[in-house]
């Protein structure tokens, strides 16, 4: 039986909400360790959000790109099933040194370019924290995390809505400019 427009509708909404939580938990724990990364470097530098907010995310995506970019280099290497590369095929240490040094360059380029990408929707979730701050008063002690989870789960629907609807091909876009691009 077919279902109509209001229902259809009801159970996208409902099927976004639900896989919007399986975002929200890696988004969670990023945003944990950002915190904690900006605090530091705001300590340290004495410079504005902004500025200590843009270095932390480049971090973190500088790290997640680069593990993204060596994975399967890594994978690769560890497989035995190949046997023994005859020396005139085997690349030279410099080749290998070299190779390396541009998938840093290149994790390093991507990840700027998605810093700058994801500022604006820092800058939201910074308003939607304000917001969810003001609604759920501090009564306990955990209470900032909780209010940084909730925080996390809204800006993991809004997110998840703008790539599904809006931007569709960014995820494959960025991924395809780490590995292909330069």
């Amino acid at each position: 039986m077919a279902i109509g427009p209001v229902e259809n509708l009801f159970l996208s909404l409902l099927g976004l909400l639900w896989g919007s939580i399986t975002v929200a938990i890696p988004l969670f724990v990023l945003v944990v360790i950002g915190k904690i990364l900006r605090e530091k470097i705001a300590e340290k530098t004495q410079r504005s959000w902004l500025v200590t907010a843009f270095i932390s995310t480049f971090l973190l995506t500088f790290v997640l790109f680069l593990a993204a970019y060596f994975f399967p280099f890594l994978l690769s290497s560890q497989a035995e099933a190949v046997g023994e590369l005859p020396s005139i095929f085997a690349p030279s240490a410099t080749d290998i040194l070299i190779s390396y040094i541009y998938g840093i360059l290149k994790a390093a380029i991507t990840a700027l370019v998605v810093s700058l990408l994801l500022m604006p929707l820092e800058f939201v979730g910074a308003y939607v924290h304000s917001v969810v701050c003001e609604k759920t008063a501090p009564k306990k002690k955990n209470a900032g995390i909780l209010q940084l989870a909730l925080t996390s789960y809204a800006m993991a629907v809004f997110s998840s809505a703008m790539l599904i609807f809006i931007v569709p091909e960014a995820i494959p876009g960025i991924f395809f400019f780490l590995y292909y691009g330069l």
